[in-house]
């Protein structure tokens, strides 16, 4: 039987500070999601549907401190290795799309 999951939240959150978090390594990936596929191109078209306020789906984030489930945490590709941070968040719905 699966315990400790009770409620899910639908937060508007800016892509700034999205960005910063992930900056500060407070959002990171679960060890489990797969390395990165897209291109420049297709960043950069994400990037601008979302300062254009289009719709881009769900992004889903776990917080972490669960002390009954817990997922090994890795870095956004792209960042320095160091500082090793431990995740307040983890980006469950990003870097699997194609």
């Amino acid at each position: 039987m699966v315990t400790g999951i009770t409620t899910f939240q639908s937060t508007k959150i800016f892509l700034n500070d999205i960005l910063k978090g992930i900056n500060e390594r407070k959002i990171q990936l679960p060890d489990f999601q797969r390395g990165w596929v897209w291109d420049d191109y297709r960043i950069q078209s994400l990037l601008s549907s979302v300062s254009l306020s289009f719709p881009i789906g769900t992004v889903m984030l776990l917080q972490t401190g669960n002390t009954e489930y817990r997922f090994k945490p890795r870095p956004i590709e792209g960042l320095p290795s160091e500082p090793v941070v431990a995740p307040e968040q983890l980006i469950l719905d990003g870097q699997q799309r194609q």
